[in-house]
């Protein structure tokens, strides 16, 4: 998915990518704050937030990341996905005619499949225990298009994947979902609770599916 484009320390002004907009849009939602964006690598970025050098970023949740990141909690100190700045499913697509079957924790097909797979999908080591035999690929586009040239059954997608050929169909349910927080520095959210609150608050009122189908 397009969270961020363009590459070096400066924010593309055009198209700069779905999280940027989204987030410049909250920028625009409140007058408490002015956000300004500062491009590192990922693991700069999170030492930074660490140390109370940056403010914020966009991170998925880990046990490991609360110990300096604040995520939006509800009242019962469980993360809030209604307050998750973005959020993104992987599903299965094979060919119509392909006996798969998925209840969202076990596959079953009746006969051998291949599955095409990007290289770096967590649930690959999973899916060579159970006996499948996985293509790993350098790209999503790669791995479809062993699944549309009939070199394997199966395939991976963005759940909800638009304009799939006529003759493959998608299982809508989800094989995994991932959530994309804005999380305060510790530090930041220790002077002001009530703004930190109020962020996260204001990102349930943008439309943030609006803003990836631009992309």
């Amino acid at each position: 998915m397009p969270h961020y484009r363009g590459e070096g320390v400066f924010t593309p002004s055009e198209k700069p990518g779905a999280a940027i907009e989204i987030v410049q849009k909250l920028d625009e939602m409140s007058s408490k704050v002015h956000i300004e964006f500062v491009r590192e690598p990922w693991k700069r970025c999170l030492n930074d937030l660490k140390l109370g050098k940056v403010d914020t970023l966009i991170a998925r949740h880990s046990v490991s990341r609360e110990a300096f990141a604040k995520y939006p909690k509800t009242t019962k100190n469980e993360l809030d996905k209604k307050r998750a700045i973005s959020s993104t499913s992987t599903c299965f697509i094979h060919k119509k005619n392909a006996p798969l079957k998925w209840n969202g924790h076990e596959l079953l097909v009746d006969m051998p499949q291949g599955i095409s797979v990007p290289r770096g999908y967590s649930l690959v080591e999973d899916l060579k225990k159970k006996g499948f035999q996985i293509y790993e690929t350098v790209s999503v586009k790669q791995a479809h298009e062993l699944l549309f040239n009939g070199r394997v059954g199966i395939s991976l997608s963005d759940c909800q994947h638009k304009n799939l050929p006529i003759k493959f169909v998608e299982n809508k349910i989800p094989i995994v979902e991932n959530y994309g927080y804005l999380v305060f520095s510790h530090q930041f959210y220790s002077l002001y609770p009530n703004l930190s609150e109020e962020l996260w608050n204001q990102l349930m009122k943008i439309d943030g599916k609006a803003f990836y189908d631009k992309y």
